[in-house]
């Protein structure tokens, strides 16, 4: 018998892979269809929904790996072995999920063997995704709840078994296949399916056409349209990168047409891509996680989001303004220009689902399941209504693995998240880090804010957004509930943070992400994305000491909230600008932040100092520019 060459043996993988996509595909459309069909009839039993969940994500993961080219055939078949083991896991727990529950005190040798893999599994998949940061950070906390007894005092506990480590990963819906799991496979599953569908409905490009007709004339109408379109694909995606990613081969080059510098065009696609994930209605995927946290219906957090979220469109709008009028950018030229009536004709039915979903979760008050699931609908029922649009069965299946494939990011993440929770639920150190933060703060309530700042935008680095918030959640948002500060401002306040570090360098993710398309040098940019997106990191600290901003409180004090927020903010701009119709001298720029900071407090007086100081700063420059404008005429 002839030995096989290597040129055969290569061959033969080759298909072995080419058929492992093919099972991809298909596990990717199951999965889907798992989500949606649950969705309609009613989600399975917690445990049994969440594991489904977790399983056909896993088997993506370790499959999209495994059919890489640069895989070899021994890893291949390691990482199909352990796809069969998440088959076998993800069955035990449909069929014995009861029993689990009842022996979850002392479990058995096959619970202690499914337990110990999948522990394993979902960290390494995680580790794929997103990198080594969050897997490190749950195998430190699994590491302290065996070691605890050799811990300093303050932080010590007695330590516990691999028993009963294993019993709370696998067994409870405090560990793995806990709440924020749960989130995951009910809520943001449907969300993302839904962004899916809007990209191969056409809906998207339909919203960027719209945003392009309606602000393509005015003054730097090309960044105006990179802001609006990021702003409303990126409430969906949930994702900073993606929507970077998705938005910026289309409105960059427009950018640059109107000579917007390669850095300025990259930073305005960063910061606004980035501000998606806190836009209402459906704020990505960590806003689920809030209300299910607070047990709050999810409009609340909506509502409670909405005015910071457009003060930070605001600041960016404000930004472009003032940059365009200092370099002088011309509106982009009529040609080039859709018509908004034509763009209205032609694709309006388009944003029938989207109008649905806002319906359905503010004023019809349904479910975010029940939205989601009529929204997806929807959106598949309006794409038949032109042939242009219609999505038959190879489209829709495409849109389905693209919506399976997009949840991945979350679905492992939330997994790893529930480690970090299991264990914090088991060895009570949530309660303690509170405890311990309240102390180094002082009791003051600014010192504990910027810390717990700082410490999002240190894990944000390395963490997505849904990572970080679930953390900061149980770690840091209880101390600032025991400094007064109410719940859902705690949260907003450690989940914007989170999204805020995707355009802080050193690692600003959505920055380097722009920087390609853009063609630009990534650190350099990340700073000038820093500097447009200031007033962000301003913004939680407004909503923290004025809760106006959160719809808490009369329509009156809402509504002057919002103005003297808007006034702050645009302050603020000019400052970082240094320029409104004419050049701002340094003094000028420093007053002008100072009545900034002035306005995030509530307080008469603070709002008069500010708001005169911006009319005693801003006025003349407008009346020189105004003189200059009529001398020229």
């Amino acid at each position: 018998m002839e030995p096989i060459s290597n040129s055969e043996v290569s061959s033969a993988m080759d298909k072995i892979k080419r058929a492992a996509v093919n099972v991809s595909f298909v596990i990717a459309v199951c999965m889907s269809l798992f989500h949606v069909i649950t969705a309609a009839g009613g989600a399975l039993p917690t445990m049994q929904q969440r594991s489904v969940h977790l399983g056909f994500a896993l088997m993506l993961v370790f499959l999209q790996k495994a059919c890489e080219k640069k895989t070899r055939a021994v890893t291949f078949w390691v990482l199909a072995a352990v796809c069969v083991m998440t088959v076998v896991t993800t069955l035990y727990i449909l069929k014995n999920w009861f029993d689990m529950a009842m022996f979850a005190a002392a479990p058995r040798q096959i619970e202690l063997i499914l337990g110990s893999f999948i522990t394993i599994a979902v960290l390494y998949a995680t580790y794929l995704r997103l990198g080594p940061a969050m897997p490190v950070i749950a195998g430190v906390f699994i590491a302290y709840a065996f070691l605890g007894s050799y811990m300093p005092q303050v932080i010590s506990h007695r330590g516990y078994g691999l028993k009963r480590i294993v019993a709370q990963l696998l067994m409870s819906t405090e560990g793995i296949y806990g709440t924020v799991l749960g989130v995951s496979a009910t809520y943001i599953f449907l969300f993302v399916l839904f962004g899916a569908l809007l990209e191969y409905s056409g809906a998207a490009k339909f919203f960027i056409d719209l945003a392009t007709a309606l602000f393509g004339h005015k003054q730097g109408g090309s960044a105006k349209v990179a802001t609006v379109s990021s702003c409303l694909f990126g409430m969906v995606s949930g994702s900073a990168v993606a929507n970077v990613m998705a938005i910026g081969p289309l409105t960059v080059p427009m950018m640059q047409r109107e000579k917007y510098t390669n850095r300025f065009a990259g930073a305005v696609l960063s910061v606004a891509g980035t501000g998606g994930q806190f836009m209402p209605p459906i704020m990505g995927a960590a806003a689920f996680i809030i209300a299910e946290t607070l047990g709050i219906p999810y409009i609340e957090v909506a509502l409670g989001a909405l005015i910071p979220a457009v003060l930070y469109y605001a600041a960016i709008w404000f930004i472009i303004e003032i940059r365009s009028n200092h370099e002088k950018i011309t509106p982009m030229k009529k040609e080039e220009l859709p018509d908004w009536k034509k763009v209205l004709a032609n694709g309006a039915y388009l944003s029938l689902p989207f109008i649905l979903l806002v319906v359905f979760l503010a004023v019809v008050r349904w479910s975010p399941i029940r939205s989601g699931f009529w929204a997806i609908i929807s959106m598949i029922v309006v794409s038949w209504f032109k042939k242009a649009t219609r999505m038959g069965p190879k489209e829709l299946f495409e849109a389905f693995k693209r919506g399976a494939f997009g949840s991945l990011d979350v679905a492992v993440v939330t997994a790893t998240a529930g480690i970090v929770v299991g264990m914090l639920s088991m060895t009570g150190l949530g309660l303690k880090f509170s405890s311990l933060l309240l102390s180094l703060s002082g009791g003051n309530l600014i010192v504990l804010l910027v810390l717990t700042a700082v410490a999002g935008l240190i894990l944000g680095m390395g963490m997505n957004t849904t990572s970080v918030y679930i953390i900061l959640s149980v770690l840091v948002a209880p101390a600032l509930v025991k400094m007064g500060v109410p719940a859902l401002a705690a949260h907003l306040f450690v989940f914007y943070f989170g999204i805020l570090s995707c355009i802080t360098p050193p690692v600003a993710l959505a920055s380097f992400a722009a920087a390609g398309v853009a063609k630009d040098a990534p650190m350099p940019l990340g700073f000038a994305a820093w500097k447009i997106g200031l007033s962000g990191y301003i913004l939680p600290f407004m909503f923290i000491f004025n809760q106006e901003l959160l719809f808490q409180g009369s329509a009156i004090s809402i509504v002057k909230a919002t103005i003297t927020g808007l006034i702050g903010i645009f302050a603020l701009s000019c400052a970082l600008e240094g320029h409104f119709r004419a050049r701002l001298n340094l003094v000028s720029r420093v007053l002008l932040g100072g009545a900034a900071i002035c306005l995030i407090d509530s307080g008469i007086l603070t709002d008069f100092i500010g708001i005169g100081v911006v009319i005693g700063f801003l006025l003349p420059n407008y009346m020189k520019a105004k003189k200059a404008v009529c001398a020229d005429i």
